[in-house]
């Protein structure tokens, strides 16, 4: 087995520095749905967002919103961002080293909870089997928010893309060299 690393669209970009991008007078919350569907209802997410004064909620892609094609702005000046636990959410999440709620979907091979289980053990991001009752968001949006983001570069180094090609050139010329995840 070889490992290169998440593969984000967003690996290299330039980063802001969190609390800077927000025209918000508090904290900043994003829920990142995807396009998959969904188990949360509009009611669920308006109940959350009333529980945590203080934080402002912003909706991509879930029940209600209209679809952001590129969401890495708003990513990046999240304090916290909740979302699925599918591959290409949990990339992004990562390339902005952004404090993370994790809440797998049922998905037919159940990747998503493997992807969740993973991320748990290696404490990388807040992750919960469903959504909460409103009144548990704001301890967990604080702290989530207090979550190391470095701690993300073991899932995603920044250059995944690069090594998987690598890889796949090492392969095609009958030479497979091992490269790790991890801190470069």
């Amino acid at each position: 087995t070889l490992y290169t690393g998440s593969i984000s669209r967003y690996d290299g970009r330039p980063r802001r520095a969190p609390g800077t991008g927000c025209e918000n007078a508090g904290r900043e919350v994003v829920v990142m749905l995807g396009g998959g569907g969904t188990d949360l209802s509009g009611a669920q997410l308006r109940n959350a967002a009333e529980a945590t004064p203080g934080w402002t909620w912003t909706a991509l892609a879930g029940p209600g919103t209209d679809w952001v094609d590129d969401p890495w702005p708003i990513l990046c000046r999240a304090d916290v961002v909740v979302t699925h636990a599918g591959q290409n959410a949990i990339a992004e999440c990562a390339a902005a080293r952004v404090p993370t709620i994790v809440i797998p979907q049922d998905r037919p091979h159940g990747e998503q909870h493997a992807t969740a289980r993973a991320l748990r053990s290696a404490e990388l991001a807040t992750v919960l089997d469903a959504w909460p009752a409103s009144g548990e968001w704001p301890a967990l949006l604080e702290d989530a928010a207090v979550r190391v983001r470095d701690r993300w570069e073991l899932w995603s180094p920044g250059d995944g893309a690069q090594r998987a090609a690598r890889l796949l050139s090492g392969l095609a010329l009958g030479a497979p060299e091992r490269i790790a995840c991890g801190p470069r």
